[in-house]
């Protein structure tokens, strides 16, 4: 009897049986069930050459079965093209690889063997399945509710709502640092909330009065430890496995003692083993692969859902997002789990769970598990791998181009870069300004790729088209019109963003706003096939033509426009060039709107008569300052660009406005001291603090001399840790930059600084802190241990902060804090 389902594919993948490789879809559907789609009769692997160049120099290479005319593909040139069969899908790196230095160009040859068929069949991370069920018990072959064999794959619109309901299990593993052994496993999530823990000598089965551990289960060594998480995992049966540095660390120490002490692991819903595929950078995320499951490692999963912290370890993230932290952090927690381990058993594994509670507890605040899905039914890849920008790309874009009738060149290893100009970047107006409002052009350069017709395949054709059959950009690329596949694309997803947005559907809205901005990074990236200077500086130099016309237009009209970058300009319209002042914050709002709709209209009107298009460019109303201060370059009367504070005035939501709230304010920041990483709580907080005093027209001097005091005496100890992050291995730097001779310094001793370096500078220089103190504290309750050089943080952090403003209010830094009197004794 036929069956019809519809499920998330979770692992696309495939299996060499009987000599011929078969994709396997591993998934989950609405219903709750496990599945597992077999494909034995798919189409061998392939890719494609110019015809050409088939016969004589591919079809004697090994492995390859067959070679012959294609009719249904094309190159993006025009070309005709052959089709090359291959036996199974390791044929293809080889011979493509060869090909490629005897000079034969090839296309798609890169493309991954299961994908093929999902891209093909135009599958989007959810799909249709059509056909018989071959098992619909789980056996020892294939651990699955229900088994496909060659059923029909029907793509799934993305606009369908769907809710999938995944089994994810999170994984903690507890060891001695003393000897590596792993002396805990904790698996916390659907249908499991236990620590596998090895038996202390409380539980020895001589013992008989001990107190059991709640939420253990114990075992005698370390060999049954690892034997017991792997059947436990099977009986739980996760589809999801996160955790927190879950692959580099827990899954990587699993790994290496199972290795060690000879067990098997078996933890898969197929028959293979783990494999781990290290980051070949400390930038680049590691892979694990379990068949069947997903493993999602959280601080992976933040960084690639443009989620922004100070600092990416559990307990910081949990303590922002939870309000709850570790049971255990700070000096000397490496010890004190062993000494719980030895004889606070509960605690010890309380300590466990709690740890694979925060980490589900996160992803579920912030929903990062339904983005992914999310991500995934926009752009096809598998929930583990929609960070990858160019994959996400290419996944889209073959699909159209295939269904039009054209392959796309294999990507060229190592092939170099190029220089890509940049966004417009207007001289800033240093100086304080009142009422400034910021206009922005929504989406810039996905829009500008859907008004001009900015792609790949339009590029390609508009090469040998008639000048009045394409649209050339500023910069003299030429775009033949009506063929794109990107403004195609970019039509479906603007309106599908809009009605999330409208929806209140804030993960689809994110998750399409995600892809949309990756396109122009994609298209100047040399790994991706598409990659060319000429289409990426395209888009560029159409924005910044776009936004040198917008200030014009806004200066001809009165306004002085302040600074502008890339996408957005910065008006002064507390003021107008007649004099005439704007009375309060309403008649400033209404000036805007009037501003934004008119400039809309005259720049639709511009694109067309100058482009021949309809534009799908708007401007839109962003902000409103009340205060706005544009720093000058230091030492120079020149305003500094990408760096302003202001005031902003905060309008109250619609609900808030009917229950009687009035508008506020608050004080942003952007490329100053107060939002970077690299600088001090000290300088953070002491610049939020000395902006607010100059917002308020409120005295600035002995708010400073004050921090100066405190800091020279000790009382802002506890503010003054740098954190920097080491941004390739340590053998790699040649300059000694401070924080790189801290992670040295720590290194010496036997430890490893870890992502980010935490040091203060004393009289010695950068001395790292421990780094078992992950919460960074320094000053009450922890010993340094060394004599902090307290001048640097004065002339360091508090002077460089302070003098803008200083000069702004003809002040001097020595005078305010009262060092001048000192020099005056001289």
């Amino acid at each position: 009897m036929s069956t019809r389902v519809v499920g998330l594919i979770l692992q696309p993948t495939y299996r060499v049986e009987a000599g011929r490789a078969v994709p396997l879809y591993w998934g989950r559907d609405v219903e709750g069930r496990s599945f597992l789609v077999r494909l034995p009769s798919a189409p061998r692997p392939c890719f494609w050459v110019r015809r050409e160049e088939a016969r004589h120099r591919v079809l004697d290479s090994s492995g390859v079965l067959d070679v012959r005319d294609e009719e249904a593909r094309r190159a993006i040139d025009g070309g005709a093209l052959a089709r090359v069969d291959v036996e199974l899908p390791r044929d293809v790196p080889p011979l493509r690889e060869r090909l490629h230095e005897d000079g034969v160009e090839t296309f798609e040859a890169d493309v991954r063997y299961a994908l093929r068929h999902l891209i093909d069949r135009g599958v989007r991370g959810a799909v249709e399945i059509h056909g018989e069920v071959e098992s619909a018990a789980k056996d020892g072959r294939w651990r699955a509710d229900r088994v496909f064999v060659d059923p029909e794959l029907l793509p799934v619109p993305s606009t369908r709502p769907l809710d999938f309901d995944l089994r994810i299990v999170s994984l903690d593993i507890e060891t001695d640092w003393r000897s590596g052994e792993i002396l805990s496993i904790g698996l916390v999530g659907t249908d499991v909330d236990e620590v596998i823990v090895r038996r202390g000598r409380q539980e020895d089965e001589g013992a008989r009065a001990h107190t059991p551990l709640a939420g253990a289960v114990l075992v005698a060594d370390e060999r049954e430890l690892l034997r017991t998480f792997a059947d436990r995992l099977r009986e739980i049966d996760p589809d999801v496995v996160t955790g927190w540095s879950v692959i580099d660390f827990d899954f990587a120490t699993i790994l290496r003692r199972a290795e060690r002490l000879g067990v098997r692991l078996r933890v898969g819903r197929a028959p293979g083993a783990m494999a781990l595929a290290r980051g070949r950078s400390r930038r680049q995320a590691s892979r694990i692969r379990i068949p069947g499951r997903v493993v999602l490692d959280g601080p992976t999963l933040l960084r690639s859902s443009f989620i922004r912290t100070e600092r990416y370890g559990l307990d910081h993230v949990a303590r922002q997002v939870l309000g709850e932290g570790k049971t255990l952090h700070g000096p000397g927690r490496a010890d004190t789990i062993v000494h719980w381990f030895e004889h606070r058993r509960q605690e010890f594994v309380d300590y466990n769970r709690t740890d694979c509670r925060l980490v589900l507890e996160i992803l579920e605040a912030l929903g990062l598990v339904q983005l992914s899905i999310a991500r995934s039914r926009m752009t096809g890849l598998p929930i583990d791998r929609v960070s990858s920008s160019i994959g996400a790309f290419e996944y889209l874009y073959l699909g159209e181009l295939g269904r039009r009738g054209y392959a796309a060149p294999s990507v060229l290893r190592g092939r170099a870069g190029g220089t890509v100009g940049g966004g417009a970047v207007l001289t800033p107006r240093p100086g304080l300004h009142r009422d400034v409002v910021v206009l922005d052009f929504r989406s810039l350069y996905p829009s500008i790729m859907r008004t001009f017709q900015i792609d790949p395949l339009a590029h390609a054709l508009g090469a040998a088209a008639a000048e009045e059959d394409t649209i050339r950009a500023p910069n003299g690329a030429r775009f033949l019109r009506g063929e794109g596949v990107l403004p195609r694309l970019l039509a479906e997803l603007f309106p599908l963003r809009a009605a999330a947005k409208q929806a209140g559907d804030e993960i689809t809205s994110t998750a399409i706003k995600i892809l949309m901005n990756s396109f122009f990074g994609v298209l100047g990236a040399p790994s991706c096939r598409f990659f060319d200077l000429e289409i990426s500086n395209a888009i560029t130099s159409f924005g910044r033509e776009l936004l040198h016309w917008t200030r014009d237009r806004v200066e001809e009209l009165g306004h002085p426009v302040l600074y502008g970058d890339t996408d957005s300009l910065f008006i002064g319209l507390g003021e107008s060039r007649s004099g005439s002042a704007a009375s309060d914050s309403e008649a400033v709002s209404r000036r805007a709107r009037r501003l934004v709709a008119r400039l809309n209209r005259e720049l639709s009107s511009h694109v067309t008569d100058t482009w021949g298009v309809d534009s799908h460019l708007e401007l839109e109303w962003e902000k409103h300052y009340l205060r706005l201060f544009l720093p000058p370059l230091r030492h120079s009367a020149e305003g500094a660009a990408k760096k302003y504070v202001g005031l902003r005035r905060v309008a109250a939501s619609e609900a808030d406005a009917e229950a009687g709230a009035e508008a506020t304010t608050r004080v942003e920041f952007v490329g100053l001291e107060a939002v970077r990483r690299d600088w001090t709580d000290l300088a953070r907080r002491a610049q939020r603090e000395l902006y607010r005093l100059l917002f308020d027209d409120r005295p600035v001097e002995e708010f400073l001399a004050s921090e100066a005091r405190a800091v020279r005496c000790g009382e802002r100890d506890d503010q003054l840790v740098y954190r920097k992050a080491l941004r390739k291995d340590l053998g790699d730097y040649t300059a000694n930059a401070p924080h790189v001779v801290a992670a040295r310094r720590l290194s010496e001793r036997g430890e490893e600084a870890g992502e980010v370096v935490e040091y203060v500078m004393t009289r010695g220089g950068p001395e790292p802190l421990a780094s078992a103190n992950a919460a960074g504290r320094v000053g009450a309750g922890f010993e340094i241990g060394f004599e902090i050089d307290y001048e640097h943080y004065v002339q360091r952090q508090l002077r460089p902060i302070a003098e803008p403003v200083l000069d702004l209010l003809d002040l001097r830094f020595e005078r305010v804090i009262g060092d001048d009197r000192q020099l005056d004794l001289f």
